[in-house]
């Protein structure tokens, strides 16, 4: 099934200004985790942004679940997509689990509080992100890494059908950064959602086993699962020459393993 469709999309900034995505076609399956990649600069923001709904197309679709996102209302957008920026929350004296409870908001009416329910979603999601421990510290505490993964968190507990993370690791060390990339898969795995994630770095699409979506100044050059499409062939149009296996060169990469 289509959770995330988008069919001819085109941005530019202002009238007469130079285009930023040009034809963009793209499926992400329900269930299935999708990354975005290619080079800083080259539109993978701007792209999930308008997914996102924050920027309007210049022309094209944006369908979730087979409906168009310009018609849908803004609660209707809650519950088909959370997004997460990678710009770090910096409401600094809020409490972490008061933040992340704030994503609950989406199934409330207008006059309800969080009750024990979303209170228990919200010590969840802590858990399964292994931030437990920081539920009572406020955001300004916090080091940038953390309060990136507070923001992860409350997207989570949004329960959206579809997730779209901007470079969710890029403030991350790299321990954080296999805890986040394990988490995302297990969400796809066991709760049937549909994550759509940005890297500028190849091997997160591959540590995932993602489905690839592979750009080049605005455009969409290549897709496929990660182990076709993250390979030295297939990302030189866009990487550069030097790209290469790590078996190739004299040292050994580090990696990690999902626990």
């Amino acid at each position: 099934m289509k959770a995330i469709e988008l069919d001819g999309v085109t941005f530019s900034y202002g009238r007469g200004k130079k285009q930023v995505l040009s034809d963009i076609g793209m499926v992400c399956e329900k269930g299935t985790v999708n990354a975005l990649i290619g080079l800083n600069g080259y539109g993978k923001t701007t792209l999930i942004k308008v997914m996102a709904g924050l920027e309007n197309p210049s022309s094209g679709s944006v369908r979730y679940s087979g409906r168009s996102l310009s018609e849908m209302s803004f609660k209707e957008r809650s519950s088909a997509l959370a997004y997460v920026s990678q710009h770090y929350v910096s409401l600094s004296d809020y409490m972490v689990k008061d933040y992340i409870l704030f994503g609950t908001a989406n199934k409330l009416d207008v006059f309800d509080v969080p009750g024990r329910e979303e209170k228990d979603a919200v010590e969840e999601v802590l858990e399964r992100f292994g931030i437990g421990r920081l539920s009572d510290k406020k955001l300004g505490e916090l080091s940038g890494g953390e309060r990136q993964l507070v923001s992860i968190c409350s997207a989570m507990v949004q329960d959206s059908e579809a997730v779209l993370l901007d470079e969710p690791c890029s403030a991350l060390d790299i321990s954080n950064q296999n805890k986040v990339l394990s988490a995302l898969n297990g969400i796809a795995e066991d709760d049937g959602k549909t994550i759509l994630f940005s890297t500028h770095n190849p091997n997160h699409a591959l540590s995932t086993g993602a489905n690839v979506f592979l750009m080049s100044s605005g455009t969409m050059i290549d897709s496929g699962p990660a182990s076709e499409i993250v390979t030295p062939e297939r990302l030189r149009p866009v990487y550069g020459e030097g790209v290469c296996f790590s078996s190739e060169q004299p040292f050994k990469e580090i990696s990690f393993r999902f626990t």
